[in-house]
């Protein structure tokens, strides 16, 4: 595990250094920041800050601001992941101007080659962040008397929250995608230059010289960017013939494989538990756990919500990788060990354990006297308690119908092929949709789970396509007229705040909404079903191991680990890697997605899925890992960890033009 804790010591040392900053200071920190250092803490990002001497700590967001001002502190810590220089000119700005401090350091994780503050400050200025720091002080200067005002700016590279030993991803880019249309590769060139950054910077501190290998027509973009990286390729030449730590980074998109994300068969506890709690506020990547159970009755709401993020990153391996039956024993058994090491509380051993049986055994909690009993073993408690609220969550029954309806699907393609009738199934299902207790949003992601799933393999029949389309226009048409009855929601989906967006009241403008938006979503389909087309090996997510198995979906991640970890090193047409010379780019000419060294002749292999990774993608790997056992260290990493309606939001509702 030598490179999973070389990670760990980079997180550290980075936290570490920004700790020594923040004393008496207040302290502003934006969301991304502040999800990487909650998981790096264990969701002890405020107390960590707070015990290093902060004054005070702050959500860095404008809305936060008009009307605070910080008493009796003349320091300021500004910590921000944003490369966005209005971010500066607007939020900084209102803070400094806000307040008298005559000390301001803003701790940034875009390195200057990154930051474009201004396109007409000259290179100088920006690589040294010169203009920023002069602009930071007449800010600061326009609220106090002195002209003695101190500011410091600092480049550390805060991208990476780790959730267990082989998994992390990255918050700043949690709406980084791989688009479904490649046109549009150039509009997150700002974000790619910045990703590619950071990874630079990991890959300096470990003193490790990287095979950069790309899976996709984005991945090979964001490839190409980091090998060309000036600093990236000042580093490698630097480490050119010294002993080194290889490591192998692929970078695949999410867009090729969007049938297993919106998938809700799953093995995976933690991705249960993704599709049926909240988010935490301003979170991509952890949950919002009702404590209220352990301190009071059930109809009251503690209103500090608990979280998985935890130091022990066993609870999350198990809440990955085991199934149902066994994280329920590990958790009853956990609570039972708790109980018999605090308050000598007796409690037999269940033969059959469910989510209110374990219920049961945390109610007990409440006749513990002993607060600091409690307090230790919070995390586990919160852990225990966001397990019980997904299993017994209302959204169960739901999940259960579209997991059978997934199934369905999946025999219904592999064994009728173009003949299939799915779509005018589907058609069905969408107009008796409230009678079966299920929401647009969740139709819309099987649809796309399907489109997906059928890629260029299966053609449905123009009619059906035509029928389903109608019936997603009637659909929109009374969701459009119920919000417009009942518009005041505080669990409103993004489906209908974007249907609110559109504005429209009378029934006409409903009409050709609706129209449009079916127009849209169809569009999208198609789209999603040709992402595959131009691959070679990996045009198929249906596997069927023997004419008496049933098929069987098989992820591109799957796909992927299967070939990378195969003694037989084959070799994999659609894996490319990026040439480190010019002379071997002359020679790829010749063999254009042959892999030369093959990814796992490095000690560390880091696949990096953009766009995000699901929980049972990880166990799928981890499976895969434990059965080659290779000699090398395997990391599965993403922008952030899904659900079926991210990539609904994200890839279908996010494009809509209003």
């Amino acid at each position: 595990m030598e490179n999973v804790s070389d990670l760990e010591q980079f997180l550290a040392d980075t936290w570490h250094d920004i700790a020594n900053l923040v004393r008496e200071s207040a302290v502003y920190v934006d969301h991304a920041a502040t999800e990487c250092l909650h998981w790096h803490t264990g969701g002890r990002m405020y107390s960590f800050l707070k015990d290093a001497g902060a004054v005070s700590v702050y959500e860095l967001a404008m809305y936060n601001f008009r009307y605070v001002k910080v008493q009796n502190c003349k320091k300021a810590v500004i910590i921000s992941t944003s490369t966005n220089p209005a971010f500066y000119q607007r939020t900084v700005k209102m803070i400094m101007e806000k307040n008298a401090f005559d000390c301001c350091t803003i701790v940034t994780a875009a390195h200057p080659t990154v930051l474009s503050y201004e396109d007409t400050v000259p290179l100088e200025d920006r690589v040294d962040y010169i203009k920023l720091k002069r602009d930071v002080r007449s800010w600061m200067r326009s609220n106090q008397q002195s002209q003695d005002c101190l500011v410091t700016i600092l480049f550390r590279p805060i991208f990476i929250s780790p959730i267990d030993d082989g998994l992390f991803v990255t918050p700043p880019f949690a709406d980084l995608l791989s688009p479904l249309n490649s046109e549009l590769v150039k509009n997150s060139e700002c974000a790619v230059d910045h990703l590619v950054s950071l990874f630079n910077s990991l890959f300096t501190y470990l003193n490790m010289k990287e095979d950069i290998y790309s899976m996709g027509k984005f991945s090979e973009y964001v490839a190409e960017k980091l090998e060309i990286l000036p600093a990236a390729v000042n580093r490698r030449n630097n480490l050119a013939g010294a002993k080194k730590k290889g490591v192998s980074l692929i970078f695949v998109d999410r867009a090729l494989d969007l049938c297993t994300p919106t998938s809700n068969n799953t093995e995976s506890l933690l991705a249960k538990i993704l599709c049926t709690l909240p988010h935490l506020p301003h979170h991509c990547n952890d949950v919002a756990i009702n404590m209220s159970p352990l301190f009071c009755g059930s109809q009251e709401l503690v209103e500090v919500p608990g979280c998985l993020a935890s130091n022990d990153k066993s609870l999350m391996n198990i809440l990955i990788t085991k199934k149902q039956k066994e994280v329920l024993i590990a958790m009853n058994k956990m609570l039972i060990d708790i109980f018999a090491t605090k308050e000598n509380l007796k409690s037999k051993l269940a033969t059959r354990i469910s989510a209110r049986s374990l219920e049961k055994l945390v109610n007990k909690f409440k006749d513990i006297d002993n607060l600091h009993a409690i307090t230790e073993s919070s995390k586990k408690l919160q852990v225990v308690l966001g397990i019980i609220q997904a299993l017994t969550s209302e959204k169960t029954s739901q999940l259960d119908l579209l997991i059978s309806l997934e199934k369905l699907v999946l025999q219904n393609i592999a064994v009728s092929r173009d003949s299939t009738s799915v779509l005018g199934q589907f058609s069905n299902i969408i107009r008796t949709r409230e009678k079966r207790g299920l929401d647009t949003d969740n139709i819309l992601a099987l649809l796309m789970h399907i489109y997906a799933l059928a890629g260029t393999e299966i053609q449905f029949s123009p009619q059906q396509e035509q029928q389903l389309k109608e019936a997603i226009a009637d659909a929109v048409f009374e969701d459009i007229a119920k919000l417009n009855e009942n518009p005041v929601s505080n669990k409103m989906s993004v489906y209908q705040q974007t249907l609110l967006l559109f504005g429209v009241a009378d029934a006409q403008s409903r009409k050709e909404t609706s129209a449009k938006v079916a127009e849209h979503i169809m569009n999208v389909l198609h789209e999603v079903a040709q992402q595959r087309a131009f691959l070679h090996d990996y045009t198929s997510l249906m596997s069927k191991s023997s004419s008496q198995e049933i098929v069987q979906r098989v992820s591109i991640l799957q796909q992927l680990l299967t070939d990378i970890f195969h003694p037989d090193r084959y070799e994999i047409p659609d894996l490319h890697q990026k040439s480190p010379s010019l002379l071997s780019a002359g020679f790829n000419l010749f063999s254009k997605g042959r892999v030369k060294h093959y990814p796992c002749d490095n000690d560390w292999v880091i696949i990096y899925i953009i766009g995000g990774v699901t929980p049972e993608e990880v166990r799928e790997a981890k499976e895969i890992i434990s059965l080659f056992n290779p000699n090398c260290q395997v990391t599965i990493a993403g922008s952030r960890l899904l659900n079926p309606l991210d990539i609904v939001d994200k890839f279908l509702l996010s494009s809509m033009d209003y």
